[in-house]
């Protein structure tokens, strides 16, 4: 690779975009920076893989939901020992969601799904949402200090997913080990032992989202009417002389929910939390006026994505930019690298609470695949910071924190932890009731 410029010491692709080093974990906008503006289709070697990190190259991308598809963009982006391949061609591993088909099928699934994500459902929802986040945030107040990862952000869009999905209480445990070890299948280099035993796990897994599935038969009444959580709905979508989906799709579509719907707002939430103490007047700033929560979350989005990018597959031979990408080539779409973009920004690296006009990150995707859960994630994210700020308006990072990230490789940018402590006089002396409605932060993109 040559120099970027005179002085500048000469980079590779590979060694810049090395997903599993402390610097790309810990920063991979640098990686994007160098990219952006001189190969924004970069080539990576040692995976054989295109890295997309230019705006315009990237809408073109996204753009094109049939020629690069994203069916394949959950099968990972790790080698696979040959004993867990071997167990994983027994499971759904690599059947596609229909949320990554394209044409009729994708959008017949996604006019399904976008039904429990309308303004409508979000303003029913919204009562339950902040009832559980004053819960979460009055444990806290309790405490004086506290892993606000697991002790908030990880519970409430964990809770508020299992209740749509209608996951009973007693299984959310065990189902989120689950959840766990088919993320790390996809992200994290495994020893083969290791490998072997989360894929057998996943049998269990896709064997329980069978039965609760099944367990949904028998509801309908004579009218047609069932349950109304998503394991209900997705059951009838199974049946019929049309039916919208097979039982394996529903499947595998409900263990994307699950992961999508809590995985992406925990890491927002908490990149959020994390953004905003560290600077104190941020918080300060939110304490004083809950409104800006929603600025801090498109912010957030853009300066700190919990998702950087996600993989796509040409179908056939086409061309994004300067560069022909040949039938066949794994294309990272790297929606994080706009975020930073200083021909789209002023001040891209500095966090700023007073931007404005409407979002230009690309933090939910684009296009077909826009993601059908944004509104939810942008409420729970409101939601979640409002209802902190009113119950610990002293919260701040522990004094000896230092951020380390998660094992995420292309796909997420998520704190491992994220210790905080306040003082008794620092909590709200009463309960946090913010109170405002669900407005176009939160049901804009349906």
């Amino acid at each position: 690779m040559p120099e970027n410029g005179p002085g500048t010491a000469q980079w590779t692709v590979d060694e810049i975009f090395d997903p599993q080093s402390a610097q790309f974990l810990s920063c991979p906008y640098a990686a994007y920076a160098k990219t952006r503006a001189t190969i924004p289709v970069a080539h990576h070697g040692g995976f054989d893989e295109w890295i997309v990190t230019g705006r315009e190259e990237l809408l073109a991308v996204l753009r094109e939901d049939e020629r690069l598809t994203s069916r394949h963009n959950l099968d990972g982006h790790v080698p696979l020992a040959p004993r867990a391949r071997a167990v994983l061609e027994r499971t759904l591993f690599f059947q596609p969601a229909l949320y990554n088909v394209a044409g009729p099928e994708h959008s017949r699934f996604r006019t399904f799904i976008s039904e429990y994500f309308t303004p409508r459902g979000l303003r029913a929802l919204e009562p339950s949402i902040r009832a559980i986040a004053r819960d979460l945030a009055g444990g806290l107040s309790a405490s004086g200090t506290g892993d606000l990862l697991k002790d908030f952000a990880y519970p409430l869009p964990y809770t508020v997913i299992g209740e749509v999905i209608g996951i009973p209480t007693a299984d959310r445990a065990t189902v989120k080990e689950w959840n766990n070890a088919w993320l790390a299948l996809q992200v994290v280099p495994l020893p083969e032992e290791q490998q072997t035993a989360m894929a057998e796990g996943l049998l269990a897994y896709e064997d329980y989202l069978r039965a609760l599935l099944l367990s949904r038969a028998g509801q309908e009444t004579s009218e047609g009417a069932g349950g109304t959580d998503l394991a209900s709905g997705l059951y009838r979508a199974t049946l019929g002389d049309e039916p919208l989906c097979t039982l394996d799709q529903a499947i595998v579509s409900l263990r994307f929910m699950i992961a999508a719907g809590h995985e992406t707002t925990t890491n927002l939430i908490a990149n959020a939390v994390h953004q905003l103490l560290a600077v104190p007047e941020r918080w300060q700033a939110l304490a004083e006026d809950h409104a800006s929560a929603a600025a801090a979350v498109e912010e957030t989005l853009r300066y700190d994505s919990s998702v950087q990018g996600a993989l796509r597959v040409a179908a056939e031979q086409v061309r994004i930019g300067d560069v022909d990408l040949p039938a066949g080539s794994r294309v990272r779409v790297m929606f994080a690298a706009a975020g930073r973009d200083p021909a789209q920004f002023q001040d891209p690296d500095e966090f700023r609470l007073d931007r404005e006009g409407p979002p230009r990150h690309l933090g939910f995707g684009f296009g077909a695949h826009f993601c059908v859960g944004a509104p939810l994630a942008r409420l729970e994210a409101r939601i979640a910071l409002e209802t902190l700020a009113a119950a610990l308006p002293g919260l701040r990072l522990a004094d000896d924190f230092q951020p380390e990230y998660l094992p995420g490789g292309f796909i997420f940018h998520a704190l491992a932890a994220l210790p905080v402590a306040w003082s008794p006089r620092d909590a709200a002396s009463g309960p946090a009731t913010p109170a405002e409605p669900v407005g176009a932060s939160g049901s804009a993109t349906l």
